[in-house]
């Protein structure tokens, strides 16, 4: 995801510690009282175009390894996260969420194929996904947002800027905004530390006790 910032608006006033207290139980409450939307990567734009070069057998095996991937992430969701019900879906969806538009189906079941039994009971959500932690910023902007798998956006941003080197399984609004602290908003990877490394259902596991201990 590149950011790039959009300057022609005023930055905002930072919050209060306790406006950023009382943001953290509003989301605390939705995400208590209502359900978790996981967002998987797909990378399709990835394997059609090595698959556009003529790369088959790559493609074939980056999608197997993607796949892979994405199947364990909802294993260790459904093993171990218990703080709300969980959804799952591709990120080329992405759009149809943040305007909360469920009419199609696009939910997945355990196997990645789109089950249309599967509906979400509420419109009130946040998002997670493995991805990069953003730091809490100085100034306020608002932001364009290159999203390579679900297009060009612009929308206001409580961030400053990404830490591309942060690792995490990260929770997000329903616009896909990171959420700020003291919301417990991440559980961190440790993906560029081997000898630290968590592997993916101790991520989730530890994000689910985060919760329970806010």
């Amino acid at each position: 995801m590149m950011v790039l910032p959009f300057f022609s608006f005023a930055q905002k006033t930072p919050p209060s510690n306790e406006e950023l207290r009382q943001r953290a139980n509003h989301s605390f409450v939705i995400l208590k009282e209502n359900v978790l939307l996981v967002r998987l990567k797909s990378n399709l734009k990835k394997i059609n175009a090595l698959k556009e070069y003529g790369y088959n057998v790559e493609a074939k095996e980056f999608q197997y390894s993607q796949n892979e991937k994405n199947k364990e992430i909802i294993k260790s969701f459904k093993e171990e996260f218990t703080f709300c019900d969980t959804y799952f879906f591709f990120s080329e969806h992405s759009n149809l969420v943040r305007a909360k538009d469920f009419s199609q189906p696009f939910f997945l079941d355990d196997n990645l194929k789109i089950d249309p039994s599967v509906s979400v009971p509420t419109d009130s959500f946040l998002i997670a996904e493995f991805g990069h932690v953003m730091s809490d910023p100085g100034p306020y902007k608002d932001f364009y947002i290159m999203d390579y798998e679900d297009g060009f956006n612009k929308r206001t941003s409580y961030w400053a800027g990404p830490d591309l080197h942060f690792g995490a399984l990260i929770v997000m609004n329903d616009q896909f905004v990171q959420i700020r602290r003291p919301f417990p908003r991440y559980a961190r990877t440790f993906a560029s530390l081997p000898f630290l490394k968590r592997s993916i259902v101790k991520t989730v596991a530890r994000l689910n006790k985060k919760l329970f201990n806010y």
